[in-house]
């Protein structure tokens, strides 16, 4: 079972994509029962999001949705109707938290906005995560991940100064915003044993990302000025360069003199005075760029990354999915999760990325299926017959 630091805490998700399935996923890894509201039909969206296992596009075999979903129960209905707005108000009497990603408008004809829940639970948590925030002018607006990284501000930083700013990958604004939504709601959850009344957690993805802008806002409203991209640097630090097998960082950080980055690379050449200092390495950079590229193609990265740190370098290497699936120190932290899924089979997962003494997830359990735990959920636990969900599937409910 997942580990138990949350434990005793119900979490109903109604979430679609990557933002809230992550928010909740995390709060399930530490023990939180979530569980997962999926339109009838179709499901979560995320279900249709490539790749899949074996390029099958399956409802079951969608990677984003299995690893997005594990450890939650999983139940269909349409909250847009007035049954399953009435059997989705009975679901989050004994809830602690709601999470959800619609903007504003769209939870407001839904009735799960905070104003309407309140009302029914003073003690009910309502976690929304919107690409803007739930005020504002752009409150109602849609986005994807393209448009809330770019109007974040953190993508005008992304990228050399002589070439247009560049988005990050893999939708990453969503799981920033999931990732902040998940400590959020913890903190609502303290303040509540304290005040006893739930509380509002309005997510804005965009504004997730816009707090990293540590140094270009102070440079702004201190100075008036728009600080830009990284210039480019003709000397190769701070860089992915190419070794034999790939790309490695090599540095120039640390208080090692220049002389130990030359012996490690070990081309004659580097040992040259004229590279000893910073300045001597700006002015002769592209020389020095030249040079680093043939002495790193004589190097494998992980041999480089070990014996830089032997050095007492700071060097990198950008590790593939094979290199981190393999990775000896991330095993050595016990760092992937075994997961037995009915449809997919066996797989390695990403574990917990923050643990606390005695935190682990043991026994992960899958992805529910579309639709799993209907009967435990609906029946067992609201009290609704068995002919009644039958008639609940006939007219698109459930």
């Amino acid at each position: 079972m997942p580990a138990g630091l949350l434990s005793g805490l119900r979490i109903v998700e109604l979430g679609s994509g990557i933002s809230a399935p992550w928010c909740c996923k995390i709060l399930a890894d530490y023990g939180a029962e979530v569980i997962k509201v999926e339109p009838p039909g179709n499901g979560d969206a995320s279900r249709r999001m490539g790749p899949f296992v074996n390029d099958d596009p399956h409802v079951e075999k969608s990677l984003t949705f299995l690893y997005l979903n594990t450890n939650k129960k999983g139940v269909t209905l349409d909250p847009s109707t007035a049954t399953g707005r009435k059997i989705f108000r009975r679901l989050l009497k004994d809830t602690d938290v709601l999470v959800h990603n619609s903007p504003l408008n769209q939870s407001r004809k839904l009735g799960v906005d905070y104003n309407s829940l309140a009302e029914l639970d003073s003690r009910l948590v309502v976690t929304s995560i919107s690409p803007f925030g739930h005020t504002g002018p752009y409150g109602d607006f849609q986005a994807t991940d393209i448009v809330t990284y770019a109007l974040s501000g953190l993508m005008y930083h992304s990228g050399d100064s002589d070439q247009p700013p560049l988005r990050n990958v893999l939708d990453q604004s969503f799981y920033v915003a999931g990732a902040n939504a998940a400590a959020a709601t913890q903190v609502a959850l303290f303040a509540k044993l304290t005040s006893g009344k739930g509380q509002h957690v309005d997510v804005s993805a965009s504004e997730c990302l816009g707090g990293h802008l540590v140094q270009p806002l102070p440079y702004y409203n201190y100075m008036g000025a728009v600080k830009g991209r990284r210039p480019v640097r003709g000397a190769g630090f701070e860089e992915l360069m190419p070794a034999r097998d790939g790309y490695v960082a090599p540095s120039v950080q640390g208080s090692q003199p220049w002389s130990t980055i030359a012996d490690l690379i070990g081309l004659e050449e580097l040992k040259n005075e004229k590279f000893a200092t910073g300045a001597g390495r700006v002015a002769h950079g592209e020389e020095l760029k030249e040079l680093l590229i043939e002495g790193l193609s004589q190097w494998d990265r992980m041999p480089l990354f070990l014996a830089s740190g032997e050095s007492r370098l700071v060097f990198g290497m950008a590790q593939d999915a094979g290199d981190l699936a393999e990775c000896p120190h991330l095993h050595a932290r016990d760092f992937f999760v075994d997961v037995a899924h009915p449809v997919v089979g066996t797989a390695s997962y990403p574990g917990m990325a923050v643990r606390l003494p005695g935190e682990e997830i043991k026994d992960s359990q899958p992805a529910p299926l579309l639709g799993q735990h209907n009967l435990d959920i609906f029946c067992q636990e609201l009290g609704y017959s068995n002919q009644e969900l039958v008639s609940l599937r006939q007219h698109g409910v459930i």
